[in-house]
């Protein structure tokens, strides 16, 4: 007799094969999910919060053209979680194919990968322009730490996607 959840994996397997975008949908949601909670929590091992739904929504509209800041929240999050999804799409899709190692190590790639994007130009250029971070956040306030924040985020991400989104590969 087998105990419930014993064969999950070989059935979110069989699944995922049958629908590939279905499935990275799925995982970029859970991943995103899982990262976002942590991103709050990052006070607590010494890094800044990351509050990336508030941060996309003050990017979305800007502070002062929003009805309220409940709106901005939730166009934030909004944007934060289709982010996450639509970067795991292309991580299955395109990045998984050309990255070496194992399924989790691409994903780590990956993870590092988008956190360079995000410290050398999102972050300082896109989210923050005139608060004086500079290239790769080190001129801002919490000197290394949030550079580090933002690259353990991305890690922790990778990690995820890549811990979830194992198929079968063909070749």
């Amino acid at each position: 007799m087998s105990k419930v959840g014993m064969d999950a994996s070989p059935r979110w397997h069989s699944w995922v094969a049958s629908h590939p975008v279905g499935g990275l949908a799925v995982t970029g949601l859970v991943a995103t999910q899982i990262v976002t909670y942590l991103g709050y929590c990052f006070k607590a091992i010494g890094l800044p919060t990351l509050p990336w739904p508030a941060y996309n929504g003050a990017l979305i509209g800007g502070a002062d053209t929003w009805a309220s800041p409940l709106a901005q929240y939730w166009a934030g999050q909004s944007m934060h979680y289709v982010n996450g999804i639509v970067f795991t799409i292309l991580f299955g899709m395109v990045a998984r194919t050309k990255l070496p190692g194992s399924h989790v190590i691409k994903g780590v790639l990956y993870g590092v990968i988008l956190a360079i994007v995000s410290i050398g130009f999102l972050v300082p250029y896109a989210y923050v322009p005139k608060m004086g971070y500079g290239l790769f956040l080190m001129d801002g306030p919490d000197g290394w730490k949030l550079p580090a924040g933002v690259l353990l985020w991305h890690v922790i991400w990778g990690f995820l996607i890549g811990t979830l989104y194992q198929p079968k590969d063909n070749d």
